[in-house]
């Protein structure tokens, strides 16, 4: 039954036409999203649908606890099936049923489409365009550094999509329906999440550019010290003759150096 899940997306489908954009600006870094996936509509929408009703019964949790208890404050052990018996059914049905499959096809949407299609598509295509690169580009990189970008690109891209889509339902649902409860009680009563809201957005703005400025620096160091244990182990065969132990320690040492002081 995964299997049909799993073959929705075609890591190796035919390339667009165009190569994906020059990652030079923070539109350049949009944009480039955007080129991988504008190729998977379906499977972003489905992610999209999913996360907002995974968004929608989670939050319904809250009002529906809210309305039990009103009902056993309020009525009686043999009226309150007669006086809300279907109100009943219905949450019943949304916890029993609706959530759990929600729940299940955000999964499915997740790990079965998005993590092995979208991971592997760009891996494929980043590697369909790196190989075709003239001959200097490699002779000026080590060949593990540029492995490792390859290899990394495409988790990371996937990661960042779904966790963006998922994080915003929860935060427009979530918010809103909360400021909505607490104004029907009184508007006064919303002012915190309010102003929790722009509290966040503002630390979004503050670190947001410090964490990518850092993830960036991570990145690199992690490809560069990958390419350097690479690149020994392929060359083997020279280190083992012309290298001496001490010199190839002090290399793979500093680079291991860099990518701790990188944390």
């Amino acid at each position: 039954m995964l299997e049909f899940f799993e073959r929705r997306l075609e890591p190796t489908a035919p390339l667009p036409d165009v190569p994906p954009p020059v990652i030079d600006s923070r539109r350049a870094m949009l944009r480039f999203y955007w080129h991988f996936v504008r190729q998977i509509p379906g499977p972003v929408a489905a992610l999209f649908t999913t996360g907002f009703f995974v968004a929608l019964t989670d939050a319904a949790i809250p009002l529906c606890m809210g309305r039990i208890v009103t009902l056993i404050s309020t009525q009686q052990a043999d009226t309150i099936w007669a006086v809300a018996g279907s109100q009943l059914l219905l949450m019943a049905t949304l916890f029993l049923v609706v959530r759990p499959v929600a729940n299940f096809a955000q999964a499915i949407v997740a790990n079965q489409m998005m993590i092995p299609g979208l991971t592997n598509l760009v891996r494929w295509q980043s590697h369909w365009h790196v190989v075709r690169q003239g001959w200097t580009f490699f002779q000026n990189d080590f060949a593990g550094r540029i492995a490792a970008r390859v290899m990394q690109t495409g988790p990371a891209l996937r990661e960042s999509v779904t966790a963006s889509i998922m994080g915003i339902w929860y935060i427009c649902v979530y918010g809103v329906s909360a400021i909505a409860l607490l104004s029907r009680a009184d508007w006064r009563l919303s002012l915190p999440i309010v102003c929790w809201f722009a509290l966040y957005i503002g630390v979004l703005i503050t670190f947001l550019p410090r964490m990518r400025e850092r993830s960036r620096r991570m990145s690199e160091m992690r490809s560069q010290l990958t390419g350097k244990i690479v690149d020994s182990y392929t060359n083997i065969l020279t280190v083992k003759l012309f290298a001496r132990a001490r010199d190839e320690d002090d290399f793979i040492r500093d680079a291991i150096g860099d990518h701790t002081e990188a944390y």
